[in-house]
């Protein structure tokens, strides 16, 4: 992204996010989906999957929607899917609370602190000094579900949680698998790598190991170079078919460390419904896979 583009889009995104906190429900949803896609979304019989995204947020209410919004409780729910942990590794819970001058910073272990009741943020161990930590105590105020209306994160238990590090081979972030799963089929697999890097890059598999012609408008584009995929490969699509069996769709994110598969989250609302995909007529193939179940 050029300078000049980084200039445009910090004077507008506040801008931008001043006029989504005053529209009311549904109106906001077609003012994110607008700017996100492009276009104005049909959420009353939708069709592609952002649109699907939407009709969920705003209608959708059953009570494991809200327990896949809790960070805790999808752990448990994982646990309880796939106990055995030879097959699927569950971060230890080193500590929860709402106060994080009582963590136990000094775990004496690489640890990371994540708000248990939304996405996108986190504090790794090494990063912990005072003011980082302060930082910490603002997620319990400012939920980004609130603001973007998702209702399963509204629901989750407001909380701080802090959990052991996945470790890494090379002591980078390991690499993210997200699991596109729809009636129990994984249909599509977006593999994040190097995150937090410059080198960072965004893949789209089909369940095979094939690449996809597909991107996201907002996400790192594919390296020239291509990259082998994990030997436990086909392990995460079996995995992720039984965290998500009894799901009409949920995505399911997994990682791989030396043959190890761990659980990262499930994620019910991926890209919030607004995801620019490119070309844009992967947006209703993949809502093709997605037979919505009555909220």
């Amino acid at each position: 992204m050029s300078t000049a583009m980084r200039r445009v889009r910090k004077i507008v995104r506040p801008a931008h996010w001043a006029v989504a906190s005053v529209l009311p429900g549904a109106l906001q949803r077609h003012y994110l989906h607008w700017v996100g896609t492009g276009r104005w979304g049909d959420f009353s019989s939708p069709r592609t999957f952002n649109e699907k995204i939407n009709w969920r947020i705003l209608h959708d209410r059953r009570r494991t929607i809200a327990d896949a919004c809790d960070k805790l409780r999808m752990k448990e729910t994982a646990r309880r899917l796939v106990p055995d942990e030879g097959r699927l590794r569950i971060p230890r819970t080193i500590w929860a609370g709402t106060d994080p001058d009582r963590a136990p910073v000094d775990a004496g272990e690489p640890w990371i602190m994540k708000p248990n009741h939304s996405s996108g943020e986190v504090l790794h161990s090494d990063e912990a000094d005072a003011s980082e930590l302060e930082r910490c105590r603002d997620w319990l105020v400012s939920k980004p579900g609130r603001q973007l209306g998702e209702w399963g994160y509204q629901v989750a238990r407001p909380l701080l949680l802090m959990e052991e590090l996945i470790p890494s081979e090379d002591g980078r972030s390991p690499d993210d698998y997200k699991f596109f799963v729809f009636d129990g089929v994984p249909r599509l697999v977006q593999v994040n790598r190097g995150r937090f890097s410059a080198d960072a890059s965004v893949v789209f598999y089909d369940p095979e190991g094939g690449v996809l012609p597909l991107r996201s408008a907002r996400t790192p584009a594919p390296r020239a170079d291509a990259e082998e995929l994990p030997t436990s490969w086909s392990a995460m699509v079996a995995l992720a078919a039984e965290l998500a069996a009894n799901w009409d769709f949920m995505r399911v994110d997994l990682y791989s460390v030396g043959g190890q598969v761990w659980f990262g989250e499930y994620s019910p609302y991926p890209g919030g419904g607004v995801t620019r995909y490119q070309p844009s007529s992967w947006d209703r193939r993949i809502g093709d896979w997605w037979r919505i179940s009555p909220a």
